[in-house]
């Protein structure tokens, strides 16, 4: 199993503001970029501040002047990733620091990109089998507000409840969205005390039953480019959302991980090979040596806890064997055992 790497998968359009512009000009830039934070850089362009979306919803509940600089909210020295970082490297800083926008850096700490987990989940599902779990084990809540509600107290609404977005009723009862970019829309070129949410919410729903599958609802959001989907449960509406499935997949990568195996082909020096296979056989995470026949001369199954384990132990509990002369390491990892 080959994990996809940061730069794979990261977004290239830059979100750049100088520290001195606005923080409406800072929702401007999420909007145009279609990303959920901006970034100011040092001389050097590193990444020296970042205002995300969910702070900047923050900010409007709290009644935050719009045209404050964006250098007096932001977080300064943020958290970053590099770009040859793992997907699940990155995801795995994400639920540590509590964040959902990262940018991304180069061997220089340059800023190269930035990545959300919403960038990671579909290349994490590609790895993953259908079946493995269903969105009724990631619903959480869904906030319905009336169309005559204004954008500020959408903002406090959302704050309170730690959601990105919420769902409005219209007087006729139909249920539109209000989502992450419409929000940012009203920011930047709204009055949120007077425009009112049913305004600039949009009508793109969709809808599953409960029970629906997880691997199959992260392709749906990627074939419609949506963030959510609303799952039917029990009568109620709930909301599952791509971020929501980036994290449910860390628990099946890391099953998955702990059964990969290598199997290394290694050429001996002559004469060498029983002593090898039985030098080979005392390290821990080799389960199986086979002598073969051919242009290589043993088979070795092994073990380890992941990836960067493997790796490790090929490279310096194996090949530094003199008596080893040449190799090729297999990575793979099962996906089906006989009962």
């Amino acid at each position: 199993m080959t994990l996809p790497l940061v730069r794979d998968v990261m977004s290239k359009n830059l979100p750049l503001v100088a520290g001195d512009q606005s923080i409406r000009k800072a929702a401007e830039v999420m909007l145009n970029t279609r990303l959920l934070g901006v970034v100011t850089v040092d001389v050097d362009r590193r990444p020296e501040y970042v205002l995300t979306y969910r702070r900047l919803v923050k900010l409007v509940a709290e009644n935050i002047d719009l045209d404050e600089q964006v250098v007096k909210h932001a977080v300064r020295k943020p958290v970053t990733v590099r770009e040859n970082d793992t997907v699940i490297e990155a995801l795995e800083v994400m639920r540590r620091e509590n964040v959902r926008f990262i940018p991304v850096v180069n061997d220089k700490g340059e800023i190269v990109g930035v990545v959300e987990p919403r960038h990671i989940a579909q290349s994490i599902w590609d790895l993953l089998s259908y079946g493995l779990a269903i969105v009724e084990g990631m619903l959480r809540r869904t906030v319905v507000l009336g169309g005559d509600v204004t954008i500020r107290i959408a903002a406090k609404a959302m704050n309170d409840n730690s959601v990105p977005e919420v769902y409005v009723k219209s007087k006729q009862g139909v249920l539109k969205i209000l989502r992450e970019w419409d929000f940012l829309e009203a920011i930047a070129r709204g009055n949120i005390d007077e425009d009112r949410i049913e305004d600039y919410a949009k009508t793109t729903i969709i809808r599953v039953p409960s029970g629906y599958d997880a691997k199959a609802a992260v392709e749906l959001m990627g074939y419609n480019n949506i963030l959510r989907l609303l799952v039917e449960e029990d009568g109620k509406l709930r909301v599952v959302t791509l971020t929501d499935m980036a994290f449910e997949a860390l628990k099946y990568i890391e099953e998955l991980k702990a059964k990969t195996t290598s199997f290394i082909l290694v050429k001996a020096e002559p004469g060498k090979e029983i002593d090898l296979a039985t030098s080979l056989l005392m390290i821990p995470e080799v389960k199986e040596v086979y002598t073969i026949a051919g242009e290589y001369d043993l088979l070795v199954r092994a073990e380890a806890p992941g990836l960067r384990e493997l790796y490790t132990l090929v490279s310096e509990k194996i090949r530094r064997d003199p008596r080893i002369r040449e190799t090729i390491t297999l990575i793979g990892a099962e996906i089906a055992e006989k009962k």
